[in-house]
């Protein structure tokens, strides 16, 4: 029996608007959490060439760290998957990438409204 309330095809039996709530909020949430890894990512992307390469020190801690979010992601965004329906997959895996990049989109837009540029 694989579990309660699901189907032979491993979806979620019932699943359809909640499952686009959860993708929404969940996305949202590591779209906050996400913040630090792309912070620390372009700070390490904008100093190779003043540094004349890459910082042993500054690599074994971003790498790790965005490789680990983008794995965290991926997984989460998998099992969400689940409580969506087999016709929508496609949609579902853009509109987490649309949603986990809001928060990181939002700050440049911010800055452009407030005139802070």
């Amino acid at each position: 029996m694989p579990g309660v309330g699901v189907r032979v095809d491993g979806q979620v039996a019932g699943a359809g608007r909640c499952g686009w709530q959860m993708t929404g909020v969940a996305n949202l949430c590591l779209g906050v959490i996400g913040l630090f890894p792309f912070f620390l990512l372009s700070v390490y992307v904008s100093n190779l060439g003043l540094a004349g390469g890459a910082p042993l020190g500054w690599t074994l801690v971003v790498v790790p760290l965005t490789v680990g979010y983008g794995a965290l992601w991926f997984l989460v965004n998998r099992g969400l998957l689940k409580l969506t329906t087999p016709a929508h997959a496609r949609r579902h895996w853009w509109l987490a990438a649309l949603l986990t990049s809001a928060p990181t989109l939002s700050l440049p837009v911010g800055a452009l409204v407030s005139g802070a540029f």
